[in-house]
């Protein structure tokens, strides 16, 4: 039988959630500190963000939030979803390097 960490198991995760009650808005330190604990794993795929009303304009329709690894991963992904969604907005999302990360998509 394998042992944690020598397999990967992808439903292996766990979950957190912040909210304003009062709607204002909120900066993301507290949420980063709590899923902190998620970078690391068993099933080596790190730690993530769902995020809701952060696109108010679109207060009706889903954000896919999307990183590829090969430029094949992205055009195969983009055609499912062109066939199979309508897309209102398609942009890129503004990312800027932190030394803390490595190997990202």
């Amino acid at each position: 039988m394998l042992r944690e960490g020598q397999v990967r198991i992808p439903s292996g995760c766990a979950i957190s959630g912040i909210f304003a009650r009062d709607g204002k808005k909120i900066t993301g330190r507290n949420i980063i500190k709590s899923i902190s604990v998620m970078h690391d794993r068993s099933n080596g795929l790190g730690g993530g963000f769902a995020g809701y009303g952060i696109y108010p304009e679109y207060k009706d329709l889903y954000a896919f939030h999307i990183f590829y690894d090969t430029s094949e991963a992205k055009d195969k992904c983009e055609a499912f979803l062109e066939q199979h969604f309508d897309i209102v907005n398609l942009s890129k999302i503004p990312t800027r390097k932190h030394p803390n990360i490595t190997k990202e998509p």
